[in-house]
């Protein structure tokens, strides 16, 4: 019996494909589209590694340039304290004290002539002249003008020449009891208007004092036995006793 030869050779070639023309070609362009992506990845790669400073040497930094020492200047020196400003306001309360005080008690050659001038006007005929004496008396409030105001106020018969020495008794800073007292007995006069002055004036000696001074108590104490004379008038009655209870007396 006669077999059928079989080219192996042949055969097994055809199976793998190697001597196919596609396959060659396949495989040549297999060959050319990995050497591409080769290329690629390491084209990237390369970039990356330039971009990140791998290939160029690193630039020394400039060096700065020399500052020149700046001298110490020496501490300025501590200045020495100021004092402060004195209080003027105290100063001048201070002062007005002083002059007051001064011309109530010590005898000054003007004021005693100023004096002696007015005390010679106070017997003058004319009652313009006569005021005007007792405003002279007012502006030096000494215990001699002291005196003579209450004096014009007790003894003159002119109501006007009264008022006024009233008034002017205002700017005497320490009153004495006399002087107290006479205004007391002024405040219960029927005149309304010489009244209300010595009222007045009693007012401004109390507005003087502490609360509760003697001097204060006095001048309530004898308003209030003012209030007992039987030939009071009820208006002098009605004045001095809202004078009272206006003081707290």
């Amino acid at each position: 019996m006669l077999r059928r030869r079989h080219n192996f050779k042949s055969i097994s070639a055809d199976k793998a494909g190697t001597h196919c023309p596609l396959y060659r070609f396949w495989g040549h362009v297999m060959k050319i589209f990995t050497g591409i992506c080769l290329f690629l990845v390491g084209a990237i790669i390369a970039s990356h590694l330039y971009l990140a400073g791998y290939f160029s040497k690193p630039i020394p930094p400039e060096p700065a340039p020399p500052t020149a020492e700046i001298p110490k200047q020496p501490a300025p020196p501590t200045p020495a304290p100021v004092a402060p400003p004195p209080n003027l306001q105290s100063l001048s309360a201070g002062l007005k004290a002083n002059k007051e005080l001064k011309a109530e008690t010590e005898a000054d050659p003007i004021v005693d002539r100023q004096i002696r001038s007015a005390q010679k006007e106070l017997k003058s005929a004319d009652i313009a002249t006569r005021v005007d004496a007792i405003d002279q008396l007012a502006a030096y409030p000494t215990k001699s003008s002291e005196q003579l105001l209450v004096s014009t106020m007790q003894t003159n018969n002119n109501e006007e020449i009264r008022i006024s020495a009233v008034d002017a008794l205002s700017s005497v800073r320490n009153p004495n009891k006399i002087t107290v007292s006479a205004l007391v007995v002024a405040a219960g006069a029927n005149n309304y208007e010489l009244r209300d002055a010595a009222l007045m004036t009693l007012d401004i000696y109390i507005n003087r004092e502490p609360y509760g001074s003697k001097r204060t108590k006095m001048i309530l104490q004898n308003l209030r036995g003012t209030l007992k004379r039987k030939q009071l008038s009820s208006l002098a009655r009605e004045d001095i006793a809202d004078f009272i209870s206006e003081h707290n007396g």
